[in-house]
């Protein structure tokens, strides 16, 4: 991966949504990005520590979104920033984005694996060939669902599909399914799985799970792309 400049961002707005920030910034010029990629975020100009973020908003969104849990010392400054203070961004990277074809899409996530997809959804939503897309989201409790406002918008558009799992909780009319996300589930949900493509984020152990899932499915290695965190 080659390495690049860090330049000079500036916070917009930063606003909490329960207990996540959504970050929007107003990049450096000509600054272009693909969904589903990543920065390295530096707080000054000093560029000792960093964390990398996944784009929450799409290239073609007028808005440069980040979402982001404001646990970590790193985090907590960041979401601590000022509208109108700088900071540093180094990037974009990563190969986790829409092909250059792009196909009727599944987008499988959990947990912070939203942030990256929903990148990668609002992109293929505004795609010109109005694509089919399924996104199966999974969750260990209802109170993990992040950005439901997001998951309101997708379900806005007649060619979205939405499946929420929870694998702890059975709450009271919930209108997905219980338990952790299987063939026989992507098979009853998604039409024609062997001819769409696959966009899997989330733990390690969860897109491995999914990758024997969808190999039990018997869809194309091709067709599969994934990002994950140990």
């Amino acid at each position: 991966m080659k390495t690049k400049k860090p330049v000079a961002a500036t916070v917009a707005s930063l606003e909490q949504e329960g207990d996540f920030c959504i970050l929007t910034i107003k990049p450096p010029a000509k600054f272009r990005f693909k969904p589903g990629q990543f920065v390295k975020i530096y707080l000054d100009s000093k560029l000792k520590q960093f964390e990398p973020f996944s784009f929450f908003s799409a290239p073609e969104e007028k808005k440069v979104m980040f979402m982001f849990g404001s646990s970590s010392p790193f985090t907590k400054k960041l979401a601590a920033k000022k509208k109108g203070s700088k900071f540093y961004i180094e990037g974009p990277y990563g190969d986790f984005t829409i092909s250059k074809t792009p196909n009727n899409s599944v987008l499988i996530c959990k947990g912070l694996g939203l942030i990256p997809i929903s990148s990668i959804g609002k992109s293929l939503i505004d795609n010109k060939k109005k694509l089919n897309i399924y996104l199966l989201y999974e969750n260990m409790d209802k109170s993990d669902v992040m950005n439901e406002g997001r998951l309101v918008e997708f379900d806005k558009h007649k060619q979205v599909n939405i499946l929420m799992t929870l694998l702890n909780e059975r709450p009271m009319e919930w209108p997905g399914k219980i338990g952790p996300i299987t063939a026989e589930m992507i098979k009853d949900f998604v039409p024609g799985p062997k001819a769409k493509d696959y966009y899997i984020c989330g733990p390690a152990t969860f897109v491995n799970r999914i990758r024997d899932t969808l190999k039990e499915l018997r869809v194309p290695e091709k067709r599969i792309s994934s990002e994950q965190w140990d």
